[in-house]
């Protein structure tokens, strides 16, 4: 029989199962009997790859990790319970991961296909392009299964497009066949340094992408499961000394490199607002995110401003942590409209001033407090939309930013309208701002972790300003806690760092925090993480449509039966 699959362009449905995932109906004419035969047919199919990763970014690592670590409390309203699930490690419904899970599927699955039928194409334009899509597919698969592998631990490999019942796979085998699917893919890849790459290409993975993804793996992996190294599908061992050989090929060929302004990587220092906030006036600031073209950028999901009502083309995380039902963001500005998710924890800025007092533009670049009178806030409302858990901070790196439509009326627009041409009344559609997934400081702070040396911590802290520090795992935990705060790491960096105990760390800097919510002032108390940790994992729920569909082949997570009086928010 032949298969049939969507291109990008026609339509993207959304995937709510595994039988949806697998899907054979007929949606276009386009099917593996008659294609792709061209390159431009390849390319086609795989950004429509490209795009199940845009698509999930409202539930992906970044966006649950955000809300489910210490430094950012759920937020949002009284009926944001899936968010608040998330935040609590608790079951907001049985299906709370469904979209997750299959969207992940739909990529993995949409790249299965494109390597099935890569052979089919036997013209390419160099052998550099051939090389280069083959080896995104790859990447691309690999990064599917890690979003899946760290968000529910064991789970079927699936890596033909074949349609199979299977149970869950140990997170070990998963792990080879990322592993495997990234080192193809750095073989794969040109050398092809950012400063002479086709800036057209941004958003698409390179070598210096896969080399800093299977860094992030090997991290986690061996961290999370007590490993020394990192065994391959199909054979072969990733070992510490080949992460670090491929850090310093990206350190040293990629010429990607530290922006010399810290601020300058958000967008609240855009030509259309920088002047008028209160906080960038005055300081020659430009958002290198204006001109696209970002050498501390890794890799990102892309997003643009076609208004469609889907978050496939804009970024709703900044619509998630903007702010919630103030009568009037003018006085606001520039912090524009959202559902007030991911509130930031007090606790830990108090942390962050005791541990480097010193840290100031890093740390006020990085989060917002409304009643600093260097913000320029006129005024914050409380209880605005029955917002919940406000500790009046907020994150400022993905936040909507508004620009004057004009000054004179106090009225507002995002700053994409007259940037970019998007639609003004789109209110909750025309965030423009990419998804940054691997910085480059990342890179050096992963470098000197796995090397146990400063080089790469104190480049980074030196762009902020700090002296430096010799090497400790204590110097490196508080770095990437300041540097990376509010990029969807810290979850994951306290799963590989204390296991199960990470529960303990995030209850004891949670709860006890004064908080408004629905505008009544209440204590954090309610966390339990230390134990949903240890009966979870740090895990979330299989979706249980998916255990009905496999008629219970595929099994759930410890911690998340009915059993479970405490996974139930």
């Amino acid at each position: 029989m032949k298969k049939y699959y969507l291109i990008i362009g026609i339509l993207f449905i959304t995937l709510s199962g595994c039988n949806k995932m697998l899907d054979t109906t007929n949606y276009t004419s386009k099917n593996d009997g008659n294609f792709p035969q061209t390159e431009s047919d390849l390319k086609t199919e795989l950004a429509a790859i490209y795009q199940a990763m845009a698509q999930n970014t409202n539930e992906n690592c970044f966006a649950v990790s955000e809300l489910a670590a210490d430094e950012r409390f759920a937020g949002g309203g009284v009926g944001d319970v899936e968010e608040h699930g998330w935040d609590q490690l608790k079951k907001s419904s049985e299906n709370m991961m469904s979209n997750p899970w299959a969207i992940n599927y739909g990529g993995i699955h949409r790249a299965n296909v494109y390597l099935e039928n890569f052979g089919k194409v036997t013209a390419f334009s160099s052998n550099d392009a051939k090389n280069t899509m083959l080896a995104e597919a790859y990447f691309m698969r690999a990064y599917f299964y890690f979003e899946l592998v760290r968000l529910f631990g064991d789970v079927p490999l699936l890596i033909t497009s074949d349609m199979v019942n299977i149970p869950r796979t140990p997170a070990k085998d998963v792990y080879a066949q990322i592993g495997a699917d990234l080192k193809k893919a750095i073989d794969l890849f040109p050398s092809v340094n950012y400063n002479t790459m086709n800036k057209s290409n941004l958003g698409h993975a390179t070598r210096w992408a896969a080399e800093g993804l299977i860094a992030r793996v090997f991290l986690f992996y061996t961290g999370y499961y007590k490993t020394t190294d990192l065994s391959l599908a199909g054979g072969g061992t990733l070992t510490k000394t080949n992460v670090i050989d491929y850090l310093n090929d990206c350190i040293q060929n990629s010429g990607h490199s530290l922006a010399t302004d810290f601020r300058t990587l958000w967008p609240y220092t855009n030509k259309y607002t920088v002047e008028d906030y209160a906080y960038t006036k005055g300081k020659g600031l430009t958002w290198l995110g204006e001109s696209g073209d970002n050498k501390e950028t890794v890799f990102a999901i892309k997003y643009g401003d076609i208004n469609d009502g889907s978050n496939s083309y804009s970024s709703w995380l900044c619509c998630d942590y903007g702010l919630r039902g103030q009568s009037d963001y003018a006085n606001c500005f520039p912090f524009g409209t959202g559902w007030g998710w991911g509130t930031v924890n007090p606790r830990m800025v108090d942390h962050w001033k005791t541990d480097e007092p010193d840290d100031t533009l890093r740390r006020s670049a990085s989060i917002l407090n409304v009643d600093d009178p260097k913000e320029g806030i006129g005024t914050y409302e409380d209880g605005g939309w029955s917002q919940m858990e406000d500790t009046h901070l907020f994150g400022k790196k993905y936040i909507t930013i508004n620009t004057w439509q004009d000054k004179n009326a106090r009225t507002t627009v995002p700053y994409s309208v007259p940037m970019f041409g998007a639609a003004a009344n789109a209110t909750y559609f025309n965030n423009t701002q990419d998804l940054v997934l691997i910085r480059y400081a990342d890179i050096l702070l992963m470098q000197s972790e796995l090397t146990e040396t400063n080089t790469g911590l104190n480049q980074v802290r030196q762009r902020v300003g700090l002296p430096p520090v010799a090497y400790s795992l204590s110097a490196i935990q508080k770095e990437r806690d300041h540097e990376l705060a509010f990029e969807g790491c810290r979850y994951w960096d306290l799963l590989r760092w204390y296991g199960k105990g990470a529960g303990a760390i995030m209850d004891a800097n949670q709860n006890g925090i004064a908080v408004l919510s629905a505008n009544v002032p209440v204590t954090i108390n309610y966390f339990r993480l230390t134990d949903r940790v240890s009966a979870t994992g740090g895990f979330f729920p299989i979706p249980n449509s998916e255990i009905i569909l496999s008629n219970k082949v595929i099994t759930q997570n410890p911690g998340w039966g009915p059993e479970s009086v405490l996974g139930v928010y």
